[in-house]
């Protein structure tokens, strides 16, 4: 999985691409839970070139929402691709995240 961070905007995104397998989970956390952590802080994950997701993805994605939701801040995951959110909503994840189908609509979320 490849990770890129964007903090040069109102808010930073994290766009994910490739397979999301069992030794990534912990390598998201590490670059992305620092951008949940802070008070009021705000993340998009872009996730629509991501081609697999396990459960390791899945719980570090909720990870993320926690600790975001913990700081009252906000996450957003932003044009899941269609296998992502099959898994989203077989697993009722689609319910408890926010899910947008793009950037904009990302940012009018978390303005």
């Amino acid at each position: 999985m490849n990770i890129s961070i964007d903090t040069t905007g109102m808010f930073p995104v994290a766009r994910l691409s490739g397979d999301f397998g069992l030794d990534d989970g912990d390598q998201l956390l590490e670059q992305l839970q620092p951008l949940v952590a802070e008070a009021g802080s705000r993340l998009a994950i872009v996730l629509e070139d991501v081609t697999f997701i396990n459960s390791s993805g899945l719980n570090a994605l909720i990870a993320l929402g926690t600790r975001a939701r913990l700081s009252q801040g906000r996450l957003v995951l932003v044009a899941p691709s269609k296998f992502v959110r099959g898994v989203l909503e077989v697993t009722q994840l689609d319910g408890w995240f926010e899910i947008r189908d793009d950037l904009e609509a990302a940012g009018q979320e978390l303005a």
